[in-house]
């Protein structure tokens, strides 16, 4: 899979940079892996409904393959920790973790989560919280898993998959420069972005709500290809936690 740009030869480990590190696949997969585990725990063991579009998306995708939806409740999960696995072994980078990169991933996915709080209270209070009714009628803890689940699911499928498809299409066959391909996939990722959380019932969200979902998207592709799937997926489910449990609650 063509990812954003950073296929060429790995640099010593004592001389990468934090900024290299944690773009490297093997540490996305160790940052996330704890919330692709609470997000398919709480999955499974939520009697509310928690599911997130996204996901049951690339779930059903296995049905193609003859795997029965009941039985692809840990599919979401794997396909996110296969592909970076996969990702990891094609880079050969190394298998050592250094555990400060993985708190300075945090840190920076708090941090980048504060443009976005700002971008949703100009334009009305985090829009990005009152689209789903059902939400208000979850506990806390089902609020945080949806949130988890938006940012782990919609990032693979939105800014990971699509971005690299359409990169790869602009570049491969149309022959254009990574800058195009790059720039390209992030509007049109961008748009469908928006689009998707006006389904199942299209046409019920305000252009207001719709250009919220659009510049989001803006800036989270931004992000993913310039600090990669794992801030950007953590970034997207910290916002989420904060637009779920305070606004919502807020709003009660």
């Amino acid at each position: 899979m063509p990812l954003p740009p950073r296929f060429a030869k790995q640099k010593p480990l004592r001389s990468a940079k934090y900024s290299e590190l944690s773009r490297e696949p093997l540490y996305m997969l160790v940052f996330l892996l704890p919330l692709i585990i609470f997000y398919e725990i709480a999955l499974y063991s939520s009697n509310a409904h928690i599911h997130i579009k996204a996901r049951e998306h690339l779930v059903r995708f296995f049905e193609l393959f003859d795997m029965p939806f009941t039985q692809g409740l840990w599919l979401g999960g794997i396909a996110i920790i296969t592909t970076l696995f996969i990702w990891h072994l094609f880079t050969g980078d190394r298998w050592k973790i250094q555990l400060h990169i993985i708190g300075g991933m945090a840190a920076e996915a708090i941090a980048f989560t504060v443009p976005l709080v700002v971008f949703g209270a100009v334009l009305g209070g985090y829009v990005a919280a009152t689209t789903n009714s059902q939400i208000g009628s979850l506990d806390a803890f089902n609020k945080i898993a949806v949130s988890v689940g938006a940012g782990l699911y919609e990032e693979f499928l939105f800014r990971m998959i699509l971005i690299a498809g359409i990169h790869t299409i602009v570049c491969n066959v149309f022959k254009q420069s990574e800058v195009v391909g790059l720039g390209i996939g992030i509007f049109v990722s961008a748009i469908l972005f928006a689009l998707y959380h006006d389904l199942p019932n299209a046409g019920t969200l305000s252009p207001i709500v719709l250009f919220f979902f659009f510049g989001a998207g803006v800036y989270l592709g931004f992000l993913y290809v310039i600090r990669g799937f794992g801030i950007a997926a953590a970034t997207h489910a910290v916002y989420d936690v904060i637009a779920t449990i305070l606004l919502v609650s807020e709003a009660q």
